[in-house]
């Protein structure tokens, strides 16, 4: 009986060690939250300052090392300057919304930095998706029937960064460009589009 009992207790052990090696195997931190900011470059710098960023992002595996991140970053633009757009034969000043939003997807490949040191490594981001950026048309302008009082700068956006993380916290760094008016024909040239994103994460 007894020769039963440790054989039994042998085989679940056996079972637990294999269970915990899958675990482990799949355990990575599936969810990134961001804060930090947002600096315009280039003539993008005349639109708005050092602006502050939020960031939610879910991670999916593809292999060991690679992974692909689906989420956002929305930023609050800090003293947006009026952007010019043509309303019909003039130019109307339009006001920022004070909201913007980055909405995508990103690949992260992770370099380990530490043989003896768990999660303590560096990711290579690479990012594309789509970019809105919000205005709103000054009251006094007269509208037609069907106008519409606000303006959505819509566009793609790449980025292409680097995050240095230990454990659950990490640093980031990400270049970001933004062709605003490929896309809208009726927004004043050389708006900008180049910005950097710089800030915390936590990931769980």
């Amino acid at each position: 009986m007894k020769k039963f009992v440790f054989i039994l207790i042998l085989i679940a052990s056996q079972i637990g060690s294999a269970q915990n090696s899958m675990f482990s195997e799949d355990d990575y931190a599936r969810v990134y939250v961001e804060a930090g900011f947002v600096q315009p470059l280039g003539k993008l710098s005349d639109k708005f300052e050092l602006s502050p960023s939020f960031g939610f992002w879910f991670r999916n595996k593809i292999t060991h090392e690679e992974f692909v991140d689906f989420g956002f970053n929305f930023f609050i633009p800090k003293k947006p300057v009026d952007a010019s757009f043509v309303y019909h034969d003039s130019i109307a000043k339009y006001k920022s919304s004070h909201f913007a939003i980055n909405i995508g997807t990103r690949f992260a490949k992770i370099i380990p930095l530490s043989q003896r040191v768990a999660n303590f490594n560096v990711e290579w981001n690479s990012g594309i998706g789509l970019a809105l950026n919000f205005y709103n048309a000054p009251n006094e302008l007269e509208f037609d029937e069907g106008e519409h009082t606000k303006e959505v700068l819509t566009t793609f956006y790449v980025s292409q960064g680097i995050k240095l993380n230990y454990k659950n916290t990490g640093l980031q760094c990400h270049y970001q460009w933004s062709p605003y008016g490929l896309f809208n024909n009726r927004l004043e040239k050389d708006f900008g589009s180049q910005s950097l994103m710089f800030g915390i994460v936590y990931r769980q």
